[in-house]
């Protein structure tokens, strides 16, 4: 089975394509967006290293290390450090069976109008702090709809957009990102569907992804599983200074 590695390589590539400016060396890939700063390890760095790199971020942006190596297993000396600990999953190439909601319709999204539906949705719906508040084309712009191997799918139900995620096949793996149902919809199996959908889709390339909590019984049950336990380190911008105090 493949390892964490795999998806290291592969959200590289994804932020390659959305980011601004990128930057790769042996030890890490940095991807300057609009408001954020995202960093991922490709080799083990101690929990000194990650606080050197957060603190390489200028304090207006948020900043994001990824570790999937574990080496900055510590908790940061500074306080305005959040870590998060999350599952990275893998599943082996293979079919599945697709699922779906009568009351639901799942498209691939195919214009930039529709492409800024999904992409509020999941920003709003997780929510994603770094592109909050929403602004059309940041996270997911226009252009992703013509990269080879992205695929932006987005569920409606009772005729409003209800759950959203996108996927990127580097041409080894397909990486799985920003699986999100709208807290008004849940538990209706739009999850479920969209990931039935994606698999579906790439029966020849094996998947990997990171899991929230809520999300990891549902990957598990599709055949998933842990490969590492990725912390991520972030920290949220500092408000600049009102002038007029």
């Amino acid at each position: 089975m493949i390892g964490p590695d795999a998806y290291v390589e592969n959200a590289a590539a994804m932020w390659s394509v959305v980011a601004l400016h990128t930057r790769r060396d042996q030890s890490c890939f940095r991807a300057e967006l609009p408001r954020a700063t995202r960093l991922i390890l490709r080799a083990p760095l101690s929990t000194e290293g990650v606080s050197g790199l957060l603190d390489s971020v200028p304090p207006a942006k948020s900043a994001v290390v990824e570790d999937v190596f574990g080496g900055g297993a510590a908790e940061p000396a500074d306080p305005a450090v959040r870590v998060l600990r999350m599952p990275v999953m893998v599943r082996p190439a293979g079919t599945v069976g697709t699922t779906s909601d009568g009351e639901a319709r799942i498209v691939c999204v195919s214009d930039p109008e529709e492409l800024a539906v999904a992409e509020r949705t999941m920003v709003e719906g997780f929510p994603l702090p770094a592109f909050l508040p929403w602004r059309s084309g940041e996270a997911l712009p226009a252009a992703v709809l013509a990269v080879p191997g992205w695929s932006v799918r987005l569920a409606y139900r009772r005729g409003e957009p209800a759950a959203a995620t996108y996927t990127y096949d580097d041409g080894r793996v397909v990486g799985l990102y920003w699986l999100v149902t709208s807290p008004s919809h849940r538990s209706a199996g739009l999850g479920r569907a969209l990931l039935t959908q994606a698999i579906a889709a790439h029966p020849d390339r094996p998947f990997t992804l990171v899991a929230t909590d809520a999300g990891r019984p549902l990957y598990e049950s599709l055949g998933f599983r842990t490969v590492a336990t990725a912390g991520w380190y972030l920290r949220s911008p500092v408000p600049a200074p009102d002038p007029h105090r």
